[in-house]
């Protein structure tokens, strides 16, 4: 019997067909679920450094998950202050075998990419977290200042605080919490914080002071000659904070176990902290809740948490991070606000903590400005 051309061709058609089939059911088969088709040969080992504030949340046994299952990525994390990983040299970074920097501020990104232009040739940054600065108060602090007009409850909602009044009416002016009528605070009024010099929680203070003084408009940034005017003040009132601690998750830690209300009534940091605190201590909350309240300041600055991607390789540990399921987990748990995820932040997720939806924000100051106050809070001879 003899076949047919066309029959020949038609059945040599249907083998590839069923070749190919049986080699794409092979590699889905051995691909992990939910990777995109990630194999082992695929997955990437990330080394990135990055604030303390995002340790816990990098430990997180489900973001650990997603990260290497869905995307094939895993990162191993060390944390350091945000202007000192970015100031690493070039060279350094390359040793180390950094992949990615993950600091805690746009000015830091900034100041990055000023001092490393073209030595990274795959250099890719995304903010894909953010934390409003707020100054911490315990309920005697809040009511003081609440009555001498420095801080608003608007509605029953959230506190705001006038920055401006706080700093140049009551700080700068040396007045006493004696003065205000405060229960039982004493001593000069001020605002605590970690080492601007280390950690970006306090530098972010020092930032926002810098508007305030520096210009007549605080949402406007200083020029560099308007910010050598104000420099010596900026000193002054570091000076006058003593010993600070060098980490914003140490920091705060600290605060609130060393009698947040007595020990320094106010205290400046990131709004996920407190909303980390409280998560975590659950039905155990209610003795900080019932001490701590988040005063927003009239305007804040918002702290960017950019991923600096060094290689391809953290270029995926970004994409991996805008993952709905981690950002909800990194507001759920962590507090840290999306910068991704439109409509994911709502704050009546934690209806026990007085937290604004929104907030005023003024601008950071450029690369520049941002050394110049940096060298100034190192050494007192740099401040001009």
């Amino acid at each position: 019997m003899r076949l047919s051309p066309r029959f020949l061709i038609g059945l040599v058609l249907v083998l590839v067909a069923c070749v190919v089939a049986a080699l794409v059911l092979t590699r889905n088969k051995d691909a992990k679920p939910g990777n995109g088709g990630n194999t082992a040969a695929d997955q990437v080992t990330v080394n990135c450094v990055g604030g303390s504030e995002k340790s816990e949340l990098m430990a997180d046994a489900q973001v650990k998950s997603i990260l290497h299952d869905k995307y094939g990525v895993t990162v191993t994390f060390n944390a350091q202050g945000s202007y000192d990983q970015v100031q690493l040299s070039t060279d350094d970074l390359k040793s180390r075998k950094v992949d990615c920097l993950w600091p805690s501020s746009a000015s830091a990104q900034g100041v990055f990419e000023a001092q490393h232009k073209g030595a990274f040739p795959a250099y890719r940054a995304e903010t894909v977290l953010q934390s409003p600065e707020v100054i911490y108060a315990g309920p005697a602090g809040t009511a003081a200042l609440t009555k001498a007009g420095i801080v608003q409850q608007r509605g029953s909602l959230y506190y705001i605080v006038d920055m401006k009044k706080l700093l140049l009416d009551y700080i700068l002016a040396h007045k006493t919490w004696d003065s205000i009528g405060a229960t039982d605070l004493h001593g000069p009024m001020s605002v605590s914080s970690t080492d601007p010099a280390r950690s970006n929680s306090g530098f972010t203070l020092t930032q926002l002071e810098l508007n305030i003084i520096a210009t007549a408009d605080v949402f406007q940034a200083p020029s560099r000659e308007q910010a050598g005017k104000a420099l010596p003040t900026i000193r002054a009132l570091y000076d006058a904070q003593g010993l600070q601690a060098a980490s914003s998750d140490s920091g705060f830690r600290q605060w609130l176990t060393q009698g947040a209300e007595f020990h320094a009534p106010l205290y400046a940091g990131y709004e996920n902290q407190l909303i980390q605190q409280v998560v975590q201590l659950g039905t155990g909350s209610k003795d900080v809740l019932k001490s701590v309240n988040v005063l927003y300041p009239d305007p804040t600055i918002y702290s960017d948490h950019p991923i600096l991607a060094l290689d391809a390789a953290a270029g995926r540990f970004i994409d991996a991070m805008k993952d709905p399921d981690v950002q909800k987990l990194a507001w759920t748990k962590y507090g840290f606000r999306s910068s991704v995820q439109i409509g994911l932040n709502d704050v009546k997720d934690f209806p026990d903590l007085k937290l604004a939806e929104q907030i005023r924000t003024t601008t950071p100051p450029n690369a520049e400005v941002t050394l110049a106050l940096l060298a100034c809070v190192k050494d007192a001879k740099e401040c001009h």
